[in-house]
């Protein structure tokens, strides 16, 4: 299996790290414009669990959260390169379309929180106004909630508003 998969695959690759006694982390996002502070989260996620997956919003998804100009890089092109990362071991879809605030996004992670089943789950505290509630999540299911709590270097909305975009 590549490093490119779908939610299934995820799943198989989450079972086998986890009957093999290793852990596996689980982090969720859009990575539009991806900086710095991804790749400290990733880094983070990583020196705490021996393996990383990512679950990556879709293009509607963004668009429905920050905006029509949103997003700049493509599902495509945003799950190409977070796979090229080596923090990074897995990168699947999130299907869903639905607006981070609403409670059908909550039962969407939950869901995929019960399905994926990481041993970790990592967030940063800064740009996940959410993070409270996957804390709530990972402490129903018995995984770990780590919680970065480092200072942010960036963010994408900074960066393309320098671009003008």
């Amino acid at each position: 299996m590549g490093k490119l998969t779908t939610i299934k695959g995820a799943v198989r690759f989450s079972d086998d790290k986890n009957k093999s006694g290793q852990s596996v982390g689980l982090v969720v996002g859009s990575f539009d414009v991806l900086h710095l502070g991804h790749a400290n989260l990733f880094r983070f996620a990583k020196k705490h669990a021996g393996n990383l997956i990512v679950g990556l919003d879709n293009d509607e998804t963004i668009k429905l959260v920050k905006g029509n100009n949103r997003p700049i890089n493509n599902y495509k092109n945003r799950a190409r390169l977070l796979a090229e990362l080596s923090t990074v071991d897995v990168v699947f879809p999130i299907k869903m379309i639905s607006h981070h605030d609403s409670e059908e996004a909550s039962e969407a992670y939950e869901l995929l929180v019960k399905t994926i089943r990481p041993t970790h789950i990592f967030t940063h505290r800064i740009c996940d106004s959410h993070w409270e509630r996957k804390s709530g999540i990972a402490k129903k299911y018995g995984i770990k909630f780590i919680l970065d709590r480092s200072k942010r270097v960036t963010n994408s909305g900074t960066i393309i508003n320098k671009l003008g975009l």
